[in-house]
């Protein structure tokens, strides 16, 4: 089996747990709702797979500064839930890619639960090969919790480049290592063992970026919020008698009881962090 098709089974492997939309449905119902009803911030309880859910999506909408008019790309986008919120929060349109056929399926039906299916574009496809989409033809890009799945982070980060029109923004949001040498304790959200994990350190990150022309801006480490908010997810499980009607575990599967406790070791143990970078396209 070619390396490219065994690493995008390992992936599949991962990410597709198959009768999803039907799980969210029956969530809804336990919530007293349906998907005629669902808004944004109940889907957010499902659809943000990422450290910090929802504040984190909110936090980056206003870092990306997009308006009505602009088209934006989502890098991995999932379930959609972070292309959902900044549809409705801006106006823009946006198309996601994500390796996913399940997530890709389950997002678009969220989309028409909530009425952005003429604004949010959920396209199965693979980051590092965006070639059906022009050069220049975005006004903006953000990948949120992807690179740490991408082993070719310059193709990756090239095909953004190419895309993205001069003077636009592309915003990062991604776990990075503490240390090269350093191993995870796996599983961990986004990859069941290190066959599929391609975690670097900040100083690597950057200088992929800036081999592929970006011009760097701001980058914040949020590495704290991060292990706080592993903390303060541990506590809410912890209090429940039952899982939660809409969340991760309808996502994840049974692994996610593997998942919580390496989460919280790879921050105490300063193995993982967590920072957001801004760059631009120059003009």
């Amino acid at each position: 089996m070619p390396e490219l098709e065994k690493e995008h089974k390992l992936k599949h492997d991962h990410y597709e747990l198959k009768g999803l939309l039907g799980r969210i449905e029956d969530g809804l119902g336990k919530l007293g709702t349906s998907k005629e009803k669902v808004t944004l911030d109940q889907l957010a309880q499902v659809d943000e797979f990422h450290f910090r859910g929802l504040a984190a999506t909110k936090e980056l909408i206003e870092q990306l500064q997009v308006g009505p008019e602009d088209y934006v790309l989502d890098a991995g986008s999932g379930l959609g839930g972070p292309a959902r919120q900044l549809a409705a929060a801006t106006g823009c349109r946006v198309t996601g890619v994500d390796l996913s056929t399940e997530y890709c399926k389950t997002g678009r039906e969220l989309n028409k639960w909530v009425g952005l299916g003429d604004q949010v574009n959920l396209d199965h496809g693979d980051v590092t090969d965006l070639s059906k989409y022009d050069d220049n033809s975005f006004d903006g890009a953000w990948t949120i919790h992807v690179g740490m799945n991408v082993e070719n982070k310059a193709k990756f980060y090239a095909e953004i480049f190419r895309v993205l029109k001069p003077g636009a923004s592309f915003l990062i949001y991604d776990v990075v290592a503490k240390s090269a040498q350093q191993q995870l304790h796996f599983p961990m959200p986004w990859a069941r063992n290190e066959n599929t994990s391609f975690v670097v350190t900040v100083e690597a990150l950057l200088e992929e970026l800036k081999d592929v022309g970006f011009n760097l801006a701001e980058t914040t480490d949020l590495t704290a919020q991060g292990a706080a908010f592993v903390d303060q997810f541990i506590a809410r499980l912890q209090q429940a008698d039952t899982p939660p009607p809409l969340g991760l575990n309808l996502v994840l599967g049974p692994v996610i009881k593997e998942i919580v406790p390496n989460m919280k070791r790879n921050f105490a143990e300063g193995r993982i962090g967590m920072i957001t970078q801004t760059c631009i396209k120059p003009v």
